[in-house]
């Protein structure tokens, strides 16, 4: 909590200007339960594209994809208390039926922030001005692109590689993990020097690991949005790795809840089994 209150910009700027109430309070069975709705189409094309689009975000320094391994911990902040608890409810449900590890220390220190505000954008300023390693592996030139809030939710992920030996190398070389990093250019790709490798050309050994995420909620774009559709798409953010949310997948999946151009009929009102079974193999796979 004295992190998250350190990185923001003023007094008072994560708070959200008043939005319209969601139609009814989330059950309190709704948070006990990962609630799955079965899509009707499943053309083998669309489901081959819903995994390469979610699949291709690999990291920069060992092109795998990320995943957490350390216990997630999540913290809401700048709903309601009753919101903040049950989107930080939702996100460890859905971690659950995925098979994604969680904190088990208790208070457990938070590595997914989930932050909204009516002002995302002088935010974002703030931690490309003061702590840019939140945003992620980038070039210094990319920092303002980067660090600019497109959608009514975005995700920005800190990444680490890990090697056949377990140890943990930041894909910014400099960059502490977690939340307390501080940012220097990247090494241009090169694996760091130490880094051990299998050698094997069909298993190098080496991981890429969430070490932490920084989810914006804009509270001006998400009115009329319910609690629960809007959680799970929380959850499948702060989860994996996804670059093509504001494009309409060609099945019905949570991740299109915000895109453009999409119809109802795409935008199912909770996670899919096709959701819940990608978020399951990327966790129950090898590495």
């Amino acid at each position: 909590v004295m992190v998250a209150q350190a990185m923001l910009p003023a007094p008072g700027l994560v708070t959200p200007q008043p939005a319209p109430p969601p139609p009814a309070e989330p059950r309190d069975d709704a948070v006990d339960n990962v609630i799955v709705t079965a899509p009707r189409l499943r053309p083998e094309k669309a489901l081959d594209n819903f995994i390469i689009a979610h699949a291709r975000q690999a990291s920069p320094i060992a092109g795998k994809i990320a995943r957490w391994k350390d216990g997630i911990c999540p913290l809401t902040v700048g709903l309601s208390p009753q919101l903040n608890q049950y989107v930080n409810q939702r996100i460890i449900r859905v971690a659950m039926t995925a098979g994604a590890p969680l904190a088990q220390a208790e208070p457990c220190r938070p590595n997914l922030l989930v932050l909204a505000t009516a002002e995302p954008q002088a935010l974002l300023d703030e931690m490309r001005a003061k702590r840019p390693g939140l945003l992620g592996f980038h070039y210094r030139p990319r920092a303002e692109k980067l660090a600019t809030m497109r959608l009514p939710v975005q995700a920005w992920y800190g990444t680490a590689t890990e090697d056949f030996r377990g140890r943990l190398y930041p894909d910014s070389p400099r960059m502490a993990l977690g939340f307390d990093g501080t940012y220097a250019l990247p090494t241009g790709g090169l694996l760091p020097d130490g880094m051990s490798v299998t050698g094997n050309r069909t298993g190098d050994g080496l991981r890429s690991n969430f070490t932490s995420a920084i989810i914006i909620v804009d509270s001006t774009r998400i009115a009329g949005q319910q609690i629960g559709p809007l959680s799970d798409y929380i959850a499948m953010l702060a989860l994996s790795q996804g670059q093509y949310y504001d494009v309409c997948q060609d099945i019905p999946s949570i991740t299109n809840l915000m895109a453009p151009g999409c119809g109802p009929e795409m935008k199912p009102a909770a996670l899919t089994d096709i959701d819940v079974t990608y978020l399951r193999g990327l966790y129950r796979m090898s590495a």
